[in-house]
């Protein structure tokens, strides 16, 4: 007759028996003890033995990990992680299964190491999910964290309710006044502005007046002043908030002219760029008979601010009338959204 023990015991005696002539068995009868599984003090580094069901647990002290004690905890965490926290390397979840020894790992860790030296790593979803070709977990900033990772968002955004998205917080909607008194306030990606654009100066007959706080006028010209009519009529300020590298051609501005209703309208018009520092990011071009658009040619890439000046000048039956000058401010912001 041959014994064998269940896992979790060990034979005291011999393997086998034979059972002899005058019906006792030749030698020891044989027993199953069970085995302590600390007794041979597997856990290392001042780890804690503790027995259970067919399988040993080792408590480890700060700053060890691993099925042993094995493993330093991880000191340098993760992007996003804190200098020394144990909490992104952990022991795994071991079931002794005929006679061989399964671990697992939560969600968001995996398995490390060889059976019986393993450990559970923290799953870096944000450098996984960061390389090329992967789709972005994060609208702006991915933060690693122990089993998962949460998405934050640049000063000026606030997070949008699906965690992952970034929405542009309006500083100049709040109640508080955030910009001095006789200057306006425009919101920009992640900031805003306080401007107050100014007419230009007057210089021999030619003056102007602000009509608006973004517009000016000129007052009435001389009747024998040519130079006088073929400034600007008119000068209008606008400002707009641009996200970085917009895929061009995009419209921007629209400019058109209005006619009284007593006087007859402009036959012709004719648009073009005068002024600025755009350095050829911007064409001015007829979108039909009466509208002139201001559109965005080259990718702007943030932060950076840019001016460009795009006249309208109107002829009725090929004789000038008048020339109305629209002075536009773009912000660009860093980020792409």
């Amino acid at each position: 007759v041959h014994f064998t023990c269940n896992p979790g015991f060990r034979l005291v005696g011999p393997g086998s028996v034979v059972c002899l002539p005058n019906g006792t068995w030749t030698g020891e009868q044989p027993h199953c003890r069970d085995i302590s599984e600390c007794s041979s003090q597997p856990c290392q580094n001042g780890g804690t033995c503790v027995e259970g069901v067919n399988q040993y647990r080792c408590i480890c002290p700060p700053g060890r990990t691993g099925s042993r004690c094995q493993h330093q905890a991880q000191t340098g965490a993760p992007e996003g992680g804190v200098a020394g926290d144990s909490a992104f390397s952990r022991a795994p979840r071991c079931a002794q299964v005929e006679r061989a020894q399964h671990c697992s790992c939560e969600a968001g860790f995996h398995l490390s190491g060889t059976t019986g030296d393993s450990v559970c790593q923290d799953v870096n979803e944000c450098e996984l999910y960061g390389q090329e070709g992967r789709p972005r977990l994060c609208m702006h900033t991915c933060v690693n964290t122990p089993g998962s990772y949460r998405c934050t968002c640049p000063s000026g955004y606030r997070t949008l309710a699906d965690g992952k998205s970034c929405e542009d917080v309006d500083e100049c909607a709040g109640p508080q006044h955030v910009c001095p008194r006789g200057t306006t306030c425009i919101n920009t990606g992640g900031g805003f502005q306080c401007v107050s654009p100014e007419c230009p100066e007057g210089s021999g007959n030619v003056s102007y007046v602000k009509t608006s706080p973004f517009q000016c006028e000129r007052n009435p010209c001389p009747m024998d002043s040519r130079p006088c009519r073929h400034l600007p009529k008119t000068i209008s300020f606008h400002y707009l908030s641009l996200p970085s590298n917009l895929k061009p051609p995009i419209t921007l501005f629209r400019m058109a002219t209005a006619s009284a209703p007593s006087r007859p309208g402009p036959n012709s018009l004719r648009f073009g760029i005068v002024g600025g520092n755009s350095r050829g990011h911007f064409v001015m071009q007829r979108s039909d008979r009466q509208t002139g658009e201001l559109i965005l040619v080259q990718s702007l890439e943030g932060p950076q601010t840019l001016e460009v000046d795009v006249d309208m000048s109107e002829y009725l039956d090929r004789s000038f009338q008048a020339n109305h000058v629209s002075k536009v401010t773009i912000f660009v912001s860093p980020y792409d959204f």
